[in-house]
């Protein structure tokens, strides 16, 4: 019924000031996908429900309310990733990742999967900070996959030569005769990677290790390919550039 509370886990990406003392939030939901919640009071740190209503806070929701805005009745933090406030960077990568969940989820659809990434990818981010650009890779490419959009990597073109391209708009490795306009060039090691990260179980993705140079050759590709077909990426995005600098 629409009246019955309903309690849902769900990560906080966005919030929005509403009034003096309330917030709007916008919450990846493992049931209900993406959501607004109406939250009244919690900028007031006296309010017994501010703590777990932050950005990038994990927590267990009870609301009420339909499909367009929900309200809050109460909220319990499970996780905080209160770590990822130890740094600029740090931070900067989770607000990033944040947006661009935010960009792939939809109302009503359930995201239990892309919420299994982005608390996986958080706690990796928040214990192993070093290692925020090859993490930014896993996160674009795992959720290119959530999202229908996983590429084909393969160290043969179609035609059975070898692939020495990645082609961007049709989301496959290519040889240098057929590569599209939209191509870049990658090695046998960056296919390697891209091809460990899109067919590993999560944490076996989320926790090995590769070369920085090859990271840095990927993050291009990678950026642009998920530009292409989402028509955009979040502004978080360029902040993240201005305090990490090149990868």
């Amino acid at each position: 019924m629409q009246n019955e509370p309903i309690r849902t886990k769900a990560l906080v990406v966005r919030t929005a000031n509403s009034g003096d003392n309330d917030r709007v939030l916008t919450a990846i939901s493992q049931s209900l996908g993406k959501i607004s919640i109406m939250a009244k009071g919690v900028k007031s740190l006296k309010n017994k429900n501010s703590a777990a209503c932050g950005v990038l806070c994990y927590s267990d929701f009870v609301l009420k309310g339909g499909r367009e805005l929900y309200s809050l009745s109460s909220a319990d933090c499970v996780e905080g990733f209160y770590h990822l406030r130890d740094s600029v960077e740090t931070l900067a990568y989770a607000a990033y990742f944040a947006a661009l969940l935010e960009m792939c989820c939809e109302p009503s659809v359930p995201a239990d999967d892309e919420l299994r990434l982005i608390l996986n990818t958080l706690y990796v981010l928040q214990n192993r900070p070093e290692d925020g650009a090859l993490l930014k890779l896993v996160f674009e490419l795992r959720l290119c996959e959530l999202a229908g959009l996983a590429p084909y990597i393969s160290e043969e073109c179609q035609c059975g030569a070898a692939a020495e391209f990645f082609d961007i708009a049709e989301g496959e490795t290519c040889c240098r005769e057929h590569r599209g306009p939209n191509s870049a060039r990658v090695s046998r090691a960056e296919m390697a990677v891209m091809e460990h990260i899109l067919s590993s179980p999560l944490k076996d993705a989320l926790f090995f290790t590769t070369p920085p140079p090859v990271v840095a050759a990927l993050t291009p590709v990678c950026e642009k390919y998920m530009e292409y077909h989402l028509g955009r990426l979040p502004r978080q995005l360029e902040y993240l550039k201005s305090v990490t600098g090149p990868a």
